[in-house]
């Protein structure tokens, strides 16, 4: 990241689900260009640990800020935390999956799942790119997926929770640029993450090539300014791409077909928080 970029994606940069996986790595190596770290996460010794590590290793600030995004009130907790701030980036990359039957999932853990996955990323989105926008210049970075570009049957409410954000940040590119804002959608594929690894897949049976976090955050911050939506991974970047040549209808059934064979023996329909 050049001077420039620091410039206007610094002083301070925000983000969610920063304890683990993605989030930790995009933490990781924004640091390394010594931009200073707003660190959100439900986990507290976690949160303390990523700080404890950033300042020692690079140098800058790390403001941990426990919350569960769940709640809606954690809203407020991160607006609270952050008002004397100058973020000129927000990553919006804290999640949490579904796997099984859509109909034999608790309905509670459904309306948790679209709370973290679309309405607390659409509420920071609005209030920190209204922020941004004032300060006239910036970058808002949503973590999506690869599964946003279809429906991925067993995975159902997790991809469409997915979709919107996909959808959400390839129109906020659009209004934002004109305020000196670059927004940007990131969709990984299978990533080794402790979300990924909980999941009640067998991700051996499906023909994806796991990358590394890190792998993902460099694609993502490489993107940013560039793009309105970037996808990691050659082989990632085919399957989301399929549907311009292929009835809709046909990836989805695939998809279908391959996650059921790859369910594992007694899976339960229960989420998992990144």
């Amino acid at each position: 990241m050049d001077q420039e970029a620091q410039a206007k994606y610094g002083p301070w940069a925000l983000i969610t689900g920063a304890t683990s996986g993605i989030g930790r790595e995009l933490a990781r190596q924004l640091a390394s260009n010594h931009i200073h770290i707003v660190a959100v996460g439900r986990r507290h010794a976690h949160l303390d640990e990523l700080a404890t590590e950033l300042k020692t290793e690079f140098g800058v600030t790390v403001l941990p800020v426990p919350a569960d995004l769940r709640v809606p009130e954690a809203i407020q907790t991160i607006v609270s935390s952050t008002e004397g701030l100058d973020i000129g980036l927000v990553i919006l990359n804290a999640g949490a999956e579904l796997t099984g039957s859509f109909v034999h999932t608790d309905e509670t853990a459904h309306l948790q799942l679209v709370q973290l996955n679309a309405v607390a990323p659409m509420q920071l989105a609005q209030y920190y790119g209204r922020r941004l926008a004032a300060r006239g210049r910036g970058g808002l970075m949503f973590v999506s997926s690869l599964f946003a570009y279809q429906g991925v049957p067993y995975v159902a409410h997790y991809a469409a929770t997915k979709a919107y954000l996909l959808s959400l940040g390839e129109a906020l590119h659009v209004e934002l640029k004109p305020y000196g804002v670059d927004v940007l959608v990131l969709s990984p594929g299978l990533t080794n993450t402790e979300m990924t690894a909980n999941m009640d897949i067998d991700f051996s049976k499906l023909p994806l090539i796991p990358q590394q976090p890190q792998q993902v955050a460099a694609v993502g911050l490489q993107a940013l300014g560039k793009k309105a939506t970037v996808v990691s991974g050659l082989l990632n970047k085919v399957m989301a791409w399929e549907n311009r040549l292929l009835p809709r209808a046909t990836p989805v059934s695939l998809l279908g077909f391959l996650i059921k064979r790859a369910l594992k023996r007694g899976a339960c329909p229960e989420g998992k928080v990144a």
